[in-house]
């Protein structure tokens, strides 16, 4: 095994101080600091955001769309299924 130095990896370290810390904003406040950041890397970077906000309009759009798609396919009561192969000949070969 091998014995590598805490001064290596600071992160591994025991924190001192309490993780209660950010745990005790409340909801809203943390939602709020969120939007802030959003607002401030979407000033900074109007291009990504609106290419982050196309994407995400286009994955909103695909959720909806696909219980619709599989609703639609579903619907025709299973009477109609494909072989998916070559029809059989009925003459009689000699």
């Amino acid at each position: 095994m091998s014995n590598i130095p805490s001064s290596a990896m600071p992160h591994a370290k025991a924190s001192e101080e309490p993780q209660q810390e950010q745990g005790g904003a409340t909801l809203s406040e943390r939602a709020g600091k969120i939007r802030d950041q959003a607002t401030d890397y979407a000033r900074e970077n109007p291009k990504t955001a609106i290419a982050a906000g196309a994407a995400l309009a286009a994955g909103v759009i695909a959720a909806a769309a696909i219980p619709l798609v599989r609703g639609r396919s579903g619907s025709g009561g299973g009477a109609r299924k494909s072989g998916g192969g070559a029809k059989k000949s009925t003459a009689k070969k000699s």
